[in-house]
């Protein structure tokens, strides 16, 4: 009876979440679109308006949504690992989830380079978290079980992808789960994939990628494409973990003691990017990212530089917006790199490899890099090279950065917990930029 009682409770709060994601990827176009139509013709206009954006999304989480800062998946994470109750609460609450949705749609607005993955789990562990209380006897097993099915949902509702899903609360969330666990898991993700499938029909997230690779000397390009694009992921990883260790110390100390001004800072930096890239690096660039793997344009042998920068500006300025699909566009643009290098060979399938190195020198989670770039791209006969390519790209990313970025965020917010000794909603002003790294 209680088994089936939590199993009817998964499954609305899956729905529900199906819902919210479809809501949020539509206000997410629309707010892009927004952007782009409005700074057509007008290339001054982003020196403007990204400034101006950045620092009033910065004044609004700050005074409105504090807690709402970045990505989501980090706090996810440590919401596994916290022990009282008034903390996962703090995290996963409906105040912090409406902060999410909204300040990233105007992250978008303003031309920030976000993705909407990050904030989507967040607000999927939330909704299973609220969910959960209905008529069930909350237990630490039963918390983390919703956080986990959650997350699951909010990365199949992001990309389409419920075995991706799936993968990802195994691996990136969760280093044990048992039968009972992954059972819910599964419900949990296959139920929004349902939604999703029921509202919009099956649309892969990039399309339909056939692309395949001979066994021979182009081998050798993939694994060196690979390692670069790990060794390009672990850079991103180490500084939006660590950046007061990078960063010169007066643009620390300003971010510390004038963090809206340090946020127009970010916004200035983004327009000049955006200006030198021609606007491809605006928003998430899964435009550009779905042209390379569809064939149809070769993105400039730059692209993946410019995005990585214009993502790093974005997420330092300390507004809400996910890495996620930045970085797999960044992948994209190391593939791309490649393919300008190497005339002639398969420019699909370098992008496909970029996009697993690179995502998987970020994150460190080769599995789930794998997954979802096959399930991203509909394209199984890519699997062992997609899959060696993750692999390389986890193992050269830890030559500059030893542990995973999302875990690392995680193991700062709960550190920051404990020294405010304040529910997850009060540690706004405990910024990366102050942290120190592991």
């Amino acid at each position: 009876m209680i088994k089936a009682k939590r199993n009817v409770i998964f499954t609305l709060a899956a729905i529900l979440t199906g819902l919210i994601a479809i809501a949020f990827g539509i206000g997410v176009v629309h707010a892009h679109n927004f952007f782009l139509t409005l700074t057509k013709n007008r290339p001054w206009l982003p020196f403007l308006l990204c400034p101006g954006g950045l620092a009033g999304i910065v004044y609004i989480t700050r005074r409105a949504f504090p807690g709402a800062q970045g990505s989501g998946i980090p706090q996810a994470i440590a919401a596994l690992q916290m022990q009282r109750q008034e903390d996962v609460d703090g995290v996963l609450s409906w105040r912090i989830a409406v902060g999410k949705f909204l300040l990233t749609l105007a992250g978008f607005a303003v031309g920030a380079s976000i993705g909407k993955e990050g904030p989507t789990v967040q607000i999927g562990c939330t909704v299973m978290n609220i969910c959960g209380r209905i008529g069930l006897e909350r237990t630490r097993a039963l918390e983390r079980l919703l956080i986990m099915a959650g997350g699951a949902a909010g990365i199949t509702c992001a990309f389409n992808a419920p075995i991706a899903g799936v993968v990802f609360a195994m691996e990136e969330m969760s280093h044990g789960i048992d039968e009972t666990m992954l059972r819910s898991i599964i419900l949990a993700a296959f139920v929004s994939g349902v939604t999703l499938f029921g509202v919009l029909g099956y649309q892969p997230y990039f399309g339909y990628s056939p692309q395949q690779v001979a066994f021979g000397a182009e081998w050798l390009v993939i694994a060196l494409c690979a390692a670069v694009a790990g060794l390009a992921g672990g850079c991103f990883g180490q500084m939006i973990v660590a950046p007061a260790r990078i960063l010169p110390k007066r643009l620390t100390a300003l971010a510390q003691r004038r963090p809206i001004v340090f946020a127009a800072a970010c916004g200035l930096a983004l327009a000049a990017i955006g200006f030198a890239s021609g606007g491809q690096v605006y928003g998430s660039s899964y435009g550009e990212a779905r042209a390379a793997l569809q064939g149809q344009t070769l993105p400039p042998i730059d692209f993946g530089a410019l995005k990585w920068a214009a993502t790093m500006v974005s997420y330092l300025s300390g507004i809400p917006g996910g890495i996620f699909a930045p970085s797999l566009a960044v992948g994209v643009g190391v593939g791309v790199m490649f393919a300008h290098i190497f005339y002639g060979l398969p420019v699909a399938a370098l992008a496909m490899v970029g996009m697993a190195g690179y995502f998987s020198g970020v994150v460190q989670s080769p599995f789930t890099a794998t997954v979802i770039v096959i399930e991203m791209t509909s394209d199984p006969a890519m699997t062992v090279p997609v899959g060696l390519a993750a692999l390389i790209g986890a193992l050269t990313s830890r030559l500059v950065c030893r542990e995973p970025a999302y875990h690392a965020m995680a193991a700062q917010f709960l550190r920051a917990i404990e020294q405010n000794q304040l529910p997850a909603e009060g540690t706004a002003d405990a910024t990366r930029l102050s942290e120190s790294a592991p």
